[in-house]
C-alpha cells in the first residue's frame, strides 16, 4: 500500500503562511532574550493553544483537528523557525500524548485527549533514567500492586516539560526479572505526592524549554493510572518515539530553514572587495548545498508522515526521516556559521544560538548512531521492489 496524506483538502502552503504569520509576529521576537533568562514561555505556550495548535494530528472524536501528520510538521517546523526551544516544549507536548493516542484505552483517551489537544493540559514524557538512554530494559525505576494502588519509587532525567507538565506518562518496571516486557506505562497528573524535581538542567542550547531529573519516593497512584495494559510500557514507549521522531525531524527544518534565511541575508548585505559577498562563488557553493539538505530532508520528513498515517510499520521511515534531517540540520547551520565569519562566533549573533540549538537534535528522541542501527535492521530485503 501506498502512503497517502490523511487529509488532501487542507491547504498546507496557506496553512504555513497563517502559522508563519503568527510566528513571526509573536514568537521570533523575544528568542534571545528566553534563551538568555531560561524563563519557561507559558505565556507562548498558551498563545499555541489559542491557535489551535495543541492537537493537530488528534482524532476529532477526542477534541483534535483531525489532520494529517503533515500539517503537524508545518506547525513545528514554523514554530522551531522562530525558536527552537519553545519547539522543544512543544514537541514534548505531542510525545507525551502519544502513548494515550496509541496505547490507552477509550476511556482513557476520552478522559485525558481533549485537554491535551485543546492545550488546556500541557503533556511530558518521562522514560530517560541515569543508566538507562537508549537501552529502556534497563531501567530501574519500579512500580508494585499495593491494595490502595500502585507504589512507584525511582528516578527519571532529562525530562522536558515535567514540572511544568499538568500530565506525564512515565515509564516503570512492574516486573523487573521480565526486562523489556516488564515495564508499564502510567498517567502521572501534576501535584501527584512524592514527586520532586532537580533544579533546571542547565543546558548548551534550548535553554528556555526546561529539563528535569525527576524523583519518585513512593508515589502513590490509582490502579487505572496504568495506560493501556500492564507490561505493554515498553511497546508503548517506542512506538511514541519512533511518531515523535518525525517531528524531531521537523524542527530540525525549521532551525535549517531560518539559518539558510540568515545566510541569504548576510551574504546579500556582507561586501568584501566592493561586493556583496553572495556574488562570490565560495559563498553560492555553500548556500546551494544548504538548500539541497533542506529540501531533501523536508520530502523525507512528509514521506515518513505518509506512512505514519498510512498505518504502516514506521521505524525505518521514522529513523531515516530523523538521521537526514538532524544531520542536515547541523551541516546548514555550521555552514552559515561559516558564511558569517567571525561575526557568526558572536554571543549576539543569532546563528550562534541556532549553532547551540541544533546540537541536541542528534541526540534526543535516540542518537543518530542509533537511527542508522535501527535503519539497518529494518531494510527492505534484498528481493523487494520498495527500491
Amino acid at each position: 500500500m501506498t502512503a497517502q496524506p490523511l487529509d488532501d483538502t487542507l491547504d498546507l502552503t496557506e496553512f504555513r503562511s497563517t502559522v508563519r504569520a503568527f510566528a513571526n509576529a509573536e514568537i521570533l521576537p523575544g528568542a534571545a532574550e528566553r534563551d538568555e533568562s531560561k524563563e519557561f514561555p507559558a505565556r507562548l505556550m498558551r498563545r499555541l493553544a489559542e491557535q489551535d495548535l495543541m492537537g493537530i494530528s488528534v482524532p476529532e472524536e477526542f477534541g483534535g483537528l483531525g489532520l494529517s501528520t503533515r500539517a503537524q510538521l508545518v506547525a513545528v517546523e514554523e514554530v522551531a523557525r522562530a525558536d527552537a526551544a519553545l519547539a522543544s516544549i512543544y514537541t514534548a507536548h505531542y510525545l507525551g500524548l502519544e502513548p494515550i493516542l496509541v496505547g490507552g484505552t477509550e476511556e482513557q483517551k476520552k478522559r485525558w485527549l481533549p485537554g491535551l489537544a485543546s492545550g488546556e493540559v500541557l503533556a511530558g514524557f518521562a522514560l530517560t533514567e541515569p543508566d538507562a538512554g537508549s537501552d529502556i530494559a534497563s531501567m530501574r525505576t519500579v512500580a508494585r500492586r499495593e491494595d490502595d494502588g500502585w507504589h512507584l519509587s525511582g528516578s527519571k532525567t532529562f525530562i522536558s516539560n515535567a514540572r511544568e507538565a499538568d500530565l506525564v506518562v512515565l515509564f516503570a518496571k512492574t516486573d523487573p526479572s521480565a526486562g523489556f516486557r516488564g515495564i508499564t506505562a502510567f498517567a502521572v497528573p501534576k501535584g501527584t505526592p512524592g514527586i520532586s524535581y532537580s533544579e533546571p538542567q542547565d543546558k548548551m542550547g534550548i535553554r528556555s524549554a526546561p529539563t528535569y531529573t525527576v524523583y519518585l519516593d513512593d508515589v502513590v497512584l490509582p490502579h487505572d493510572a496504568v495506560i493501556g495494559t500492564e507490561g505493554r510500557g515498553g511497546n508503548i514507549a517506542l512506538t511514541a518515539l519512533n511518531r515523535a521522531r518525525i517531528d524531531v525531524a521537523a524542527m530540525a527544518n525549521g532551525i535549517a530553514l531560518r539559518a539558510w534565511e540568515l545566510g541569504r541575508e548576510y551574504a546579500s548585505e556582507r561586501k568584501q572587495f566592493g561586493h556583496p559577498i553572495f556574488e562570490f562563488q565560495a559563498i553560492q557553493l555553500l548556500l546551494g548545498e544548504c538548500d539541497a539538505k533542506l529540501v531533501a530532508s523536508r520530502v523525507t520528513a512528509d514521506w515518513a508522515s505518509d506512512v505514519k498515517d498510512a498505518g504502516q510499520d514506521l521505524r525505518r521511515a521514522a529513523s531515516i526521516s530523523k538521521y537526514v534531517a538532524t544531520e542536515a540540520c547541523f551541516s546548514i547551520v555550521d555552514q552559515v556559521v561559516q558564511i558569517h565569519g567571525g561575526a557568526g562566533f558572536m554571543r549576539e549573533s543569532e546563528i550562534e544560538r541556532l549553532y547551540r540549538d541544533c546540537r541536541i537534535l542528534r541526540i534526543f528522541e535516540g542518537t543518530s548512531q542509533i537511527q542508522l542501527l535501527t535503519i539497518a535492521g529494518n531494510a527492505p530485503s534484498i528481493r523487494s521492489t520498495e527500491y
